[in-house]
């Protein structure tokens, strides 16, 4: 190749000496001559097609050249014209200090020099008044070098650079300065060096999707080829500017890769290098990309000590939006061991150093965790993990501990124990694993005995007694939907609660939906009026509460009813509590004189109590101890029923007239009577 293009310029050295001798130089006469190149090439550009038409007279000299077309890379002009007004034609020099380039609709003012011996092309383009593209070539024998000076290089410029794609961002505004220096010998590019800088970068797509605003960049890269590979290496520091990148966001502050490797047979070889990431640390990396199949070889990372805080919040929480990680804060130390190779994970290794995660909700929180989780694609690894503390839905956690085995896809745990204030939760035989249609597991275990007045006073509600334990059934996790196999049975108030047909939709989203059926059988009502200032009533009941939905915690349906266990044992009601279930059913006139008779009594006898509440939406549709379905009532509210049935001496039959009831306000009502002392219920 370079032969062809030195014997094209002798050519043209040639044709340039006859002009000297045939152009007259002085008097009124206009000589012409018009010649033609069919080809120049060399490492860097290629030109094809020129025709020169010289013209010479009185006025001076003018020279025209039509260039087919210009290559340079991959990127190609075609149908270029230079005009030069002032051209200089010696025995040693061709010079244009005028000149004018029309490309790709444009008109661009340009200078050019061209020495013959030695050779040397010096061509400047000016496109603005502060914006200059200067390249200098030199040839002497076999041996060239070419630099390449870029001040201001505007964005329009630069933009024909980059992919025209709908997709890929374009540029709205920047401006380039820096050097470009190449160097080789006949056809070969030997080494190359660029020292480069970006400022006020800004650049957008369609979609809106990746963005940029005042980008400064700044790039030191240089190569040397030896052999058939080329060697190179380069720093690319971001001091300032913001980036929007979808789902992440970014803001330059110094962040700095350096990175140096190897290109050899369609190879891209990443041998060392760091990317320092301002407020999070440094990350090591290496590994190969096949540039013809797009594919990329073996890739290792590693780091320690990253600031997990920083990590978090800029780069795991978005791709957890969602969930309940989005709004999680997180504090600590990370360090990571990945290997990828032939298209998959092989390897991936973490350590967690005094770890913290809080949920901003208050739904959540751990505190000290360090772990080990080690992970191998073709064997199983022993891990472990340690917390401090924690809490969840304000319940305490305390000081655990456990081992685990992790294997291909995904982890075991055999036996694990969560204190829980005084008792706690025993998991076992849980199994955690990444399936097609996304992460599995199931485990079953214990509730180890909880004292209620504890759990009651962490939570900040009306103290209850009693312990709390009992049996977790298989529990099971897919596609963001955990379901129980099986019946939760656990031990309150003295009597057995059983909880079935449990789902639960969605427990780490933001609104998570709970689906499940609850029975409480032979509850000491004792127990659990005690602490409450509704009054005290003594006796068991039977609680059923089937069809119950909460979405975010809140009730949205249910079908509750409560009834007297049958048997024989103390049936006794306050004076308090008479009054609270009378304003509980609605008060009427006969209700108040019943009270105002009553009132000298401390407590009474019952037979049975009953009620049921259908809520759907926010209304509740009352009854009480008739076994009629509370629905056959929603359209007539005078229709009474019967919350106490009176029994002995003295006695008492508490009826209720209001059949249909607003949920929030009865809720409302119901806590502010618990917490006053006094309530007022309709």
């Amino acid at each position: 190749m370079m032969a062809v293009m030195q014997a094209e310029l002798s050519v043209a050295r040639c044709a340039l000496f006859m002009l000297l001798l045939l152009l007259p130089p002085m008097g009124n006469a206009v000589s012409r001559f018009v010649f033609t190149l069919d080809e120049i090439s060399h490492p860097v550009f290629n030109v094809r097609t020129l025709q020169f038409d010289l013209v010479a007279g009185p006025q001076g000299k003018q020279l025209e050249i039509d260039i087919g077309e210009v290559a340079i890379k991959n990127r190609i002009w075609r149908h270029l014209k230079l005009q030069c007004q002032d051209f200089q034609l010696t025995r040693h020099e061709i010079a244009c200090d005028a000149g004018r380039l029309r490309i790709a609709g444009k008109i661009l003012p340009v200078t050019f020099r061209y020495a013959l011996d030695p050779q040397r092309l010096l061509l400047t383009v000016k496109p603005g008044a502060d914006e200059s593209w200067r390249l200098a070539l030199n040839w002497q024998n076999s041996i060239w070098q070419a630099r390449l000076q870029i001040s201001n290089g505007s964005n329009s410029l630069m933009a024909g650079w980059l992919p025209q794609d709908e997709h890929w961002p374009q540029l709205q505004a920047g401006s380039l300065n820096g050097v470009i220096d190449m160097a080789g010998r006949e056809s070969e590019i030997a080494t190359w060096a660029a020292n480069l800088e970006v400022r006020a970068l800004a650049f957008s797509d369609a979609q809106g999707l990746h963005a940029g605003e005042r980008v400064v960049l700044r790039l030191d890269a240089r190569a040397t080829q030896k052999k058939a590979a080329w060697h190179w290496q380069g720093t690319l520091v971001w001091p300032s500017g913001e980036i929007f990148w979808q789902p992440f966001y970014f803001e330059g502050a110094g962040q700095q890769l350096t990175v140096g490797g190897m290109l050899y047979n369609d190879r891209l070889v990443v041998e060392q290098s760091a990317l320092q990431m301002n407020g999070i640390g440094t990350i090591h990396f290496a590994g190969e990309i096949d540039r013809i199949g797009q594919r990329l070889g073996k890739i290792s990372l590693q780091a320690e000590e990253l600031e997990l805080s920083t990590l978090f919040s800029s780069i795991i929480q978005p791709l957890t939006v969602d969930t309940a990680l989005a709004e999680t804060a997180a504090r600590g130390k990370l360090d990571i061991d990945w290997c990828y190779q032939d298209g998959d994970t092989q390897s991936l290794v973490l350590k967690l150093q005094d770890v913290a995660l809080t949920d901003t909700q208050g739904r959540f929180a751990v505190t000290g965790v360090n772990a080990l989780i080690p992970w191998h694609s073709n064997q199983t690894a022993q891990g472990n993990i340690q917390l401090a503390s924690g809490e969840i839905l304000h319940i305490p956690l305390g000081e655990m501990e456990t081992i685990f085995m992790t294997h291909a896809h995904g982890f075991s745990v055999l036996n694990l124990t969560v204190p829980v204030l005084d008792g706690g939760i025993a998991v076992e035989n849980l199994e955690v694993k990444k399936a097609s249609a996304g992460w599995q597991w199931r485990f079953n275990g214990k509730l180890l005995p909880v004292s209620m007045e504890k759990l009651t006073g962490v939570l900040e509600v009306t103290p209850m007694f009693g312990n709390l334990s009992g049996i977790v059934p298989q529990m099971a996790y897919a596609d963001g939907v955990m379901t129980m196999e099986g019946v939760l049975v656990f031990e309150i108030f003295d009597g057995v609660a059983i909880a079935r047909n449990l789902t639960f939709i969605e427990p780490l989203g933001r609104a998570p939906h709970l689906l499940l059926d609850v029975g409480m059988h032979h509850i000491d009502l004792d127990l659990l009026t005690r602490a409450y200032s509704f009054g005290n009533m003594q006796g068991r009941i039977d609680v059923e509460i089937n069809d119950i939905e909460l979405v975010n915690w809140q009730p949205v349906k249910f079908d509750a009813r409560l009834v007297s266990s049958p048997g024989s044992y103390r049936k006794r009601i306050s004076q308090a509590a008479v009054q609270n279930l009378t304003t509980l059913g609605g008060d009427s006139a006969a209700s108040v004189i019943q009270r105002s008779f009553l009132q000298f009594f401390k407590d009474f006898g019952y037979k049975k109590i009953g009620w049921r509440c259908r809520l759907h939406g926010n209304i509740c549709q009352m009854g009480g101890i008739e076994a009629t379905d509370p629905a056959q009532h929603a359209f007539n509210q005078t229709e009474d029923y019967v919350l106490v049935q009176g029994s002995g001496i003295p006695a008492i039959t508490i009826t209720g007239y209001n059949r249909l009831v607003d949920w929030r306000e009865l809720v409302k009502r119901l806590n502010h009577a618990i917490e006053s002392g006094s309530p007022t219920i309709h």
